[in-house]
């Protein structure tokens, strides 16, 4: 399994902002410092249109120094936690929230992220590539392509196949925070030669790609 990009690596910490912010400290006066010290380009809603019935405050095009790199960030603050969102790994958009979050207690008098943080949640996007077939997954589903196949019309001077192009795995909804699913399917709008196909996990990026090692070792037996 070849990794051609991250479309997303997105890190969920899930934390109460009263819990971090007991004393009451006044949240959008450091706005405009949270914008200058990360250098965001974006900020949504603007500082003249927050009011108490906003529910989320993103902060979009930011960057940070990780290992003498900058890196790309995106930020959204909620009532209940924040979300950061790099193009490289999890492991990177961790390394921001830790940093962010250690900065605000150290600089503003919040209180210890750690003492207050209630789970970490995780998405994963990658552009992937492989050689393996997902029609390996079930012989009956060559011959179920077969069939749609056979059934079109209007198609006679320019021949079509129908072939397994995606798969998903789900947990049941019914439960507090499900993540979200797994997701392996051939990207739309390329020729299938090409063999380039989008995944996405709750996982951190490396498992995700660990995960996607073992797909294709099942994709080959």
């Amino acid at each position: 399994m070849r990794l051609l990009s991250v479309k997303q690596a997105r890190s969920i910490w899930l934390i109460y902002l009263l819990d971090l912010n007991p004393r009451g400290l006044d949240l959008i006066s450091l706005i405009p410092i949270i914008g200058q010290k990360y250098r965001f380009m974006e900020l949504s809603p603007t500082i003249d249109k927050i009011n108490k019935e906003t529910n989320e405050v993103r902060f979009g095009l930011g960057n940070f120094q990780k290992d003498q790199q900058n890196l790309r960030v995106d930020l959204s603050i909620y009532n209940d936690g924040l979300i950061a969102d790099t193009r490289s790994s999890t492991n990177d958009s961790d390394v921001f929230l830790d940093e962010f979050l250690n900065w605000i207690s150290t600089e503003f008098g919040f209180m210890p992220y750690n003492d207050v943080l209630r789970t970490k949640l995780y998405v994963s996007e990658l552009v992937v590539q492989t050689d393996k077939s997902l029609n390996t997954l079930n012989p009956k589903l060559v011959n179920f392509a077969k069939k749609i196949t056979s059934l079109i019309v209007g198609h006679e001077s320019n021949p079509i196949s129908f072939e397994t192009a995606g798969i998903q795995l789900w947990t049941n909804p019914n439960i507090i925070n499900p993540p979200g699913p797994f997701r392996f399917e051939r990207l739309t709008d390329v020729p299938f030669g090409e063999n380039r196909y989008y995944s996405a996990a709750p996982l951190q990026t490396d498992l995700h790609l660990e995960i996607l090692e073992e797909f294709e070792n099942i994709l080959s037996n």
